[in-house]
């Protein structure tokens, strides 16, 4: 029973020591001194930042444009971005959302690519990387421009430059990257002749048509899987290696080749001499 009293009595005095008034234990009440010490310090600085960043010295008045890649900048300028992107523009020098402000410039015709960033104290520079017009992608809708990335993008045509010279391609919704892979690669099959491809057209049943820069129109047939595009390819190349016996014979009178054969090819001879 003295135990018992003597542990009752150690833990009310422990009790006493642990849940008693704060303000009897100096070195707890230094502590939280301390610890509210610095969160009024801290509080002071973000209203003065605040404060700060508000006053008109920071609003953004100031903007540079810049080439992203080296080019030189045809169809964006200042007074067109001030136009048509800075009021999307919202914030002052610390509160921009510069990725905000990215996919705004971006949205402006002609823009691929754009980086914001900002310029102190109240500026951003806006470096921008153009489309370069390769072609011209008819689809189902108003046709657009194809850009050396094998991208559609809208935009006025007339701005392109020698519109004239512009390729011209077509094909399925969607399909307009898949065309620019087979451009690149019949540009490459096609060296020998020293032609390039001016149209290509990949019909809703995946039929290749390319026109060439030496006024040749070659229909080379569906392609759906991998087995198909062996075939194209080994139909081109029997055609490379027969070509010098047709010239000697029709010579510049071929005026279409039709590579939709197993083991050989039709030519149409047009009026020409």
């Amino acid at each position: 029973m003295k135990f018992l009293r003597a542990l009752l009595s150690l833990m009310a005095s422990m009790s006493a020591t642990v849940f008693g008034p704060i303000w009897n234990h100096a070195k707890t009440m230094r502590a939280l001194s301390n610890l509210l010490f610095l969160v009024a310090i801290l509080i002071a600085c973000a209203w003065t930042l605040f404060w700060v960043s508000q006053k008109p010295v920071f609003t953004l008045n100031h903007l540079t444009v810049e080439s992203l890649d080296g080019r030189e900048l045809k169809h964006v300028n200042l007074p067109t971005i001030k136009a048509r992107a800075l009021d999307q523009v919202k914030g002052n020098f610390f509160t921009i959302r510069l990725d905000q402000a990215r996919q705004a410039f971006e949205t402006m015709p002609w823009v691929r690519k754009a980086s914001v960033r900002r310029e102190w104290p109240n500026g951003i520079v806006v470096a921008i990387e153009e489309h370069q017009a390769l072609g011209v992608w008819v689809g189902s809708d108003t046709p657009k421009l194809m850009n050396t990335y094998g991208e559609v993008f809208v935009a006025n045509m007339a701005e392109a430059e020698d519109s004239a010279s512009l390729l011209r391609f077509s094909g399925p919704e969607g399909s307009n990257k898949e065309v620019f892979r087979k451009l690149q690669q019949l540009n490459h099959w096609f060296e020998p002749w020293q032609a390039t491809v001016q149209n290509l057209d990949l019909s809703s049943r995946y039929a290749w048509r390319v026109k060439l820069s030496n006024g040749l129109n070659i229909e080379l047939g569906r392609e759906l899987d991998e087995r198909d595009a062996k075939q194209i390819q080994l139909s081109v190349e029997r055609l490379l290696k027969s070509w010098p016996q047709v010239q000697e014979k029709w010579g510049q009178r071929v005026d279409s080749i039709d590579l939709r054969y197993a083991n050989g090819y039709a030519i149409n001879i047009g009026k020409k001499l």
